[in-house]
Parts: C-alpha cells; sequence; structure tokens
C-alpha cells in the first residue's frame, strides 16, 4: 500500500510542480522550487520540444541555486539539444575541474563529442565515466555506447569484443546480440556472423534474438533454406515475433516460392497492425504469379497505408502499362516521381509509357533523367536508341549507340545492337568492324545480335567472321 501511496504523491507533486511554474510563468513573478522540482521541470519541458520554457526553467533554477552542479549539468544538456555543443562543454569542463569523479559529466560529455563526431574523445570520457560507475546496468549501457564509437570508427573488431565480453556476462541482452549482428553486417563478414550464432545458439539454443539474426545473416549469403530453418526455430520459441514471419517470407520469395511467401507475409498481421511495406511484398508475389488483379489491390493497400509508398505506386504504373491503362499508368508513375524525382527506374518506366503511347519527345526526355541518375545502366541506351531510330531516322539512332559507347565502352550488348543498325543502314565495313570488337569480347553477345536482327545471317562477311571465331574457340 506504501509503495502505490507514494507514486500517487510523486505524480501529484510532479503535477502541482508544472502548474505552480506555468502559474509563476503567467504571473511574471518568482516562486521557489527545489533542485529536484527543477530537474523534473526541465525534463519535462525537454521531453516536449519546447526549449523555451525549458531555458526558462534553467534560467530560474540557476538564480535560485547558482551552485548546484547537477542544474549546470541540465543546461549542459539543454545547450547540447539546441546545438550548442561548444558552450556545453565549457560548462562541463568547468564541472570536471570542481568534480572530477562526477560520472555524470564524463557520459554527457562522451555523448556531446560523439554528436561532433569526435569519436576519440567520445570514447575517452565513456571509459572516464565506466570507472566511476558502480552500478552494473550502468556499465553496461555505457560499454555499448563504446562499442557504438568504434563502430562510428570503423573499428569492428574492437566494438565486436566488447559486444561479446557483454554477452558472455549477459547471454540474455537482446540489445547486445541486435548490435553484434549489426557490426558483423558493417564489417561485411557474413560469415563470421554465421559462425558466431551458431556457436552461441550451441550454448543458448533458446535465444529467439540469435536464431532470428542467424536468419538474416543466412539470407545475406544467400542461403535462403537454411535462413529459412532458423526464422522457423524463432518462431517456434517466439510465435508472436512479426519480423521472423516477414524475413521468412523475403527468403521464401527469393526461392521463387511466391504463394508460401504471400501466406507467410499474411501471418504477420495476427501479431502486429498491418504494414504497407508488407502489402507492397505480398503485391510484388501475386505481380510474380500473374496475378495481376491481386498485385495492384496489394499496391492500393500499400498506398492507402502510406501515401508515401513511391515503389508501391510505380508497381502499379507498371501493371496497368501491361494492361494497356496508359493514362492510369502515367498518373501512378508521376505520384512516384513526385515522391522521387531522382529515382532512374521511374524515370525508366516513365520513359516505356509515354514511348509506348507515342509520346516521342517526352519520352527521350525521361530516357535522359535515367542516363542523369544512373549513368552505369546497361540497357537505357539500346531503349534510348531504337526511340531516335523510330521517332527520327535509322542514321541518329547510330550516333546515338556511338554516344552510349563513349560513356559505356565495355557494355558489348550495345556493339550487338550497333551492328544491327550499321547493316540496316548498309554500312559492311563499319559493322563488320564493330562485330570484331564483340566478338573478341563477349563472343556470348552474338546472340544478341541474331536475336534482334535475323537477317544479319544473311551478310556474308558477318556469318563468316562468326564462323571464324567460333573455330578459334
Amino acid at each position: 500500500m506504501k509503495e502505490n501511496f507514494d507514486s500517487y504523491s510523486d505524480e501529484n507533486d510532479y503535477t502541482a510542480s508544472l502548474d505552480r511554474f506555468e502559474e509563476m510563468l503567467k504571473a511574471n513573478q518568482s516562486y521557489f522550487f527545489d533542485v529536484e522540482e527543477f530537474e523534473v521541470l526541465v525534463d519535462h519541458y525537454l521531453d516536449k520540444s519546447d526549449t523555451e520554457k525549458a531555458k526558462k526553467a534553467i534560467d530560474f533554477s540557476l538564480l535560485q541555486h547558482p551552485t548546484s552542479s547537477t542544474l549546470k549539468l541540465k543546461k549542459a544538456q539543454f545547450l547540447s539539444a539546441i546545438h550548442k555543443p561548444n558552450k556545453a562543454l565549457a560548462i562541463l569542463n568547468s564541472l570536471e575541474l570542481l568534480e572530477p569523479f562526477n560520472a555524470e559529466i564524463y557520459s554527457i560529455k562522451a555523448s556531446i563529442h560523439s554528436q561532433l563526431r569526435q569519436h576519440n574523445k567520445a570514447i575517452e570520457n565513456f571509459y572516464k565515466a565506466l570507472k566511476l560507475i558502480g552500478e552494473k546496468s550502468e556499465k553496461t549501457n555505457i560499454r555499448i555506447s563504446i562499442a557504438f564509437e568504434y563502430e562510428n570508427l570503423s573499428e569492428f573488431d574492437k566494438a565486436i569484443d566488447i559486444l561479446k565480453k557483454l554477452l558472455t556476462e549477459n547471454p540474455k541482452n537482446e540489445t547486445v546480440i541486435y548490435e553484434l549482428a549489426f557490426c558483423y553486417n558493417l564489417k561485411n563478414d557474413t560469415e563470421s556472423s554465421i559462425d558466431f550464432f551458431k556457436t552461441f545458439l550451441n550454448d543458448h539454443p533458446y535465444s529467439y534474438s540469435a536464431w532470428y539474426n542467424l536468419g538474416a545473416a543466412y539470407n545475406r549469403a544467400s542461403l535462403y533454406e537454411k535462413a529459412i530453418d532458423a526464422y522457423d526455430f524463432t518462431i517456434a520459441i517466439k510465435e508472436e515475433f512479426a519480423s521472423a514471419y516477414f524475413n521468412k517470407a523475403n527468403s521464401l520469395a527469393l526461392l521463387e516460392e511466391y504463394q508460401k511467401a504471400i501466406d507467410t507475409y499474411k501471418e504477420t498481421f495476427a501479431y502486429e497492425e498491418p504494414d504497407a511495406n508488407t502489402y507492397y511484398y505480398i503485391g510484388e508475389c501475386y505481380e510474380k504469379l500473374d496475378n495481376t488483379e491481386l498485385a495492384v489491390t496489394n499496391y492500393y493497400k500499400a498506398t492507402k497505408l502510406d501515401p508515401f509508398h513511391a515503389d508501391a505506386w510505380a508497381g502499379m504504373a507498371v501493371l496497368n502499362e501491361a494492361q494497356d491503362k496508359s493514362q492510369s499508368a502515367v498518373f501512378y508513375i508521376k505520384k512516384a516521381l513526385e515522391l522521387e524525382n531522382n529515382n532512374s527506374e521511374y524515370w525508366y518506366i516513365y520513359g516505356d509509357i509515354l514511348a509506348k503511347t507515342g509520346l516521342h519527345e517526352e519520352a527521350l526526355t525521361s530516357y535522359n533523367k535515367v542516363i542523369e541518375y544512373d549513368e552505369e545502366n546497361e540497357d537505357i541506351w539500346i531503349d534510348k536508341a531504337e526511340l531516335i531510330r523510330d521517332a527520327e531516322n535509322l542514321e541518329k539512332g547510330i550516333i546515338t549507340l556511338y554516344e552510349g559507347l563513349e560513356k559505356q565502352p565495355k557494355n558489348y550488348l550495345l556493339y550487338a545492337r550497333l551492328v544491327a543498325y550499321l547493316l540496316m543502314e548498309g554500312k559492311i565495313d563499319e559493322a563488320v568492324q564493330s562485330l570484331i570488337i564483340l566478338l573478341t569480347n563477349d563472343k556470348e553477345n552474338v546472340s544478341a545480335l541474331i536475336e534482334f536482327y535475323p537477317e544479319a545471317i544473311k551478310f556474308p562477311k558477318i556469318v563468316d567472321l562468326i564462323d571464324n571465331f567460333k573455330e578459334e574457340k
């Protein structure tokens, strides 16, 4: 009963202090508050992002308690929150001279140095705080913070060592488990991540978070069957873990088990509110199954939950275009481009739609946007050349392919298309020179030439050249 009474009393005291302070501000007077009350008031206004009242609370507090180091720390935190880190550090450095054994000073200094990306200084101060802190949980949090700083310095092995020691002390610390997985991911060391979690699970087989992260590591290694097994263990231990169902569904989709993936995505709805991303991935699976109606339905659900889901708008554009609903397709792809104007894939889709509807000039503008945002795209120059050939003439299509080769000299698909165009234009010798480059560097793409322009085999020089290279092989 006493505990409940104290809790009730604390809440009343908190509300009373807040009401009195608000009343004081309105009355433009000065009321007395003790240090603890001012701490609560400052924290309240900072939590509410009301920096104006937080500043007033700090100013009043230091007028009434000018020697309080606690309130000076609050001022440092406030200055940090309003992006004045150097002023905050000046206060903290002064306090450090007066109270060199105050761990909180070093913790706050470390956090500010971290914000300033001075990670070595942050580590130095976190270690100073660590020596002065006695409580185990606080020590753990500080050590995790040190690991974060090593991650920021890309010193992943040092971070991993700290996190492994923490996990040895407390194998149930899920924050550490996830941070270790994240660290291996940053280090791009999937193999070590798999080895670590397999070893860890030998000793702690009921750690659902370890199984989950092992599944994620298997997925990154393209070992999708093993990933699914790991997610199944996760679910067996913690049935309501929605993320495990979601990731399992992703693995099933990558195995092209689309219906199973759909069913698994839907299982997440039993444990969390429907999510736009989940509907989007369900839509993708239905699209792979050629079920256009259900694909569009799920993409639409994604946009209803999240109107800023650009991929869902783009997905509806592609499917509407496939159904010859060009007007709707244009509407949807414009929605996607409004959200991500520099997305080369969306500009490509838009260009294809415009080209199909005969709006060649507008399509060319879109294709040029693709080149602007994704200069490595190997298909765009072929489509741009095809558009120009159809809209203007073959000669300009050839010029476009040469322009593409200046940008992408190792794009041998362009040579295959160039050979075809040159043959169409009757420029046999130029075609032969381009074919020599193609055969010397990428014989396989000769099939792309024949597929696009079967008449190529009617030219004796072309056939002889291809046969000679076959004999050399």
